[in-house]
């Protein structure tokens, strides 16, 4: 199966996450491509099976790029599913993030595979919760299962 993620992260947390989600999927014999959604135009990412987008979350939203990408972003693949990672301080509680990404997902000829993930950081910069890499294990595990 191919399988793209695009993230956005600023202070790293959310780049690390999609790096060891990349690795955990590799592992399963699936063709994973990554890329932070400020090397990519929206327009013209490559087919796949599967996108997997993630963000931090800022002000209880998708951080402004991911925003941007994800309302310009064309999906040319038929029958792509999507799913969703946030990361967020857990000081954060009203933070929906996944829910605006999702949103702004809707119009799109993609489906939702299955909920989203969210992922507490306990500072700005990090570290991410503990925790973090089952909770991982886990998504793919769930993502694998939908497919």
């Amino acid at each position: 199966m191919k399988i793209c993620i695009a993230y956005e992260s600023k202070f790293g947390n959310g780049k690390g996450c999609m790096e060891y989600l990349q690795g955990v999927m590799s592992k399963k014999d699936h063709d994973v491509e990554m890329f932070s959604v400020r090397e990519r135009e929206p327009t013209s990412l490559p087919p796949a099976d599967l996108y997997i987008f993630s963000s931090p979350t800022q002000i209880g939203s998708p951080a402004r790029k991911m925003k941007k990408f994800l309302k310009k972003l064309e999906i040319s693949q038929e029958g792509a599913k999507y799913a969703l990672v946030a990361t967020c301080l857990s000081s954060n509680p009203k933070a929906n993030t996944l829910e605006k990404m999702e949103k702004l997902l809707q119009p799109k000829d993609i489906s939702k595979i299955t909920d989203g993930l969210m992922i507490k950081v306990k500072g700005i910069k990090g570290p991410l919760e503990s925790g973090y890499k089952e909770k991982l294990d886990t998504f793919a595990e769930d993502i694998l299962k939908s497919l």
